[in-house]
């Protein structure tokens, strides 16, 4: 039985040598600007393992920290429409599925972002802690160019899960009338991701 353990033990270490060549990694840094209902800002850098499977197709996981400025309500007061935002940390957790020969390649990154620490200080706020709103699963498509051995530039959209309110404030004959709704949305954000490879 010894023996067995000890031919199972070398038969996994031989199969984990010749298969270290296609594991890769990366440290990435990814900062966008949000779209509509999408954030001011967001900046996470990641690391990410992968594994290539052969014939320009790979797959990966990796995690964050992100931290954004994710839109907390959109106002609409007589047609004119406003946005107040809230400062928040995430950490990312994602898949990741990819193909690419040579140089370029194309990925999708999809997880879920655990909303872990939230303040704001909007106008109409006092300054202090709260729910965090850029939070749930996401995913983020992008297309990429290596450059050199150790770097790659990458360009994409991050849709996020988030929880806006949507308030309208409506003033007809001084009377001043307000309709609100929360709503869970994907909201956008085209980001530039520059990756280390190692």
């Amino acid at each position: 039985m010894k023996k067995m353990f000890l031919f199972l033990a070398l038969c996994l270490l031989t199969l984990s040598a010749q298969a270290q060549d296609r594991w890769n990694y990366s440290v990435e840094v990814v900062a966008g600007v949000g779209l509509g209902h999408g954030p001011l800002a967001v900046v996470t850098p990641q690391f990410v393992a992968g594994y290539d499977l052969g014939n320009g197709f790979k797959v990966g996981a990796g995690a964050g920290i992100r931290l954004a400025k994710p839109c907390l309500q959109y106002i609409t007061r007589n047609g004119t429409l406003d946005r107040t935002f809230c400062n928040e940390m995430d950490l990312p957790v994602f898949l990741r599925l990819g193909y690419g020969k040579q140089r370029f390649y194309a990925h999708i990154d999809a997880g879920y972002a655990v909303g872990v620490l939230s303040f704001y200080g909007a106008a109409g706020y006092s300054v202090g802690k709260m729910e965090t709103v850029y939070k749930g699963f996401f995913v983020d498509p992008h297309v990429g160019m290596k450059l050199g051995r150790r770097g790659a530039l990458a360009l994409g959209v991050l849709f996020q899960q988030s929880v806006v309110d949507d308030q309208v404030f409506t003033l007809s004959d001084d009377s001043l009338s307000q309709t609100s709704i929360r709503r869970n949305l994907l909201t956008p954000a085209i980001n530039l991701r520059y990756a280390f490879l190692f």
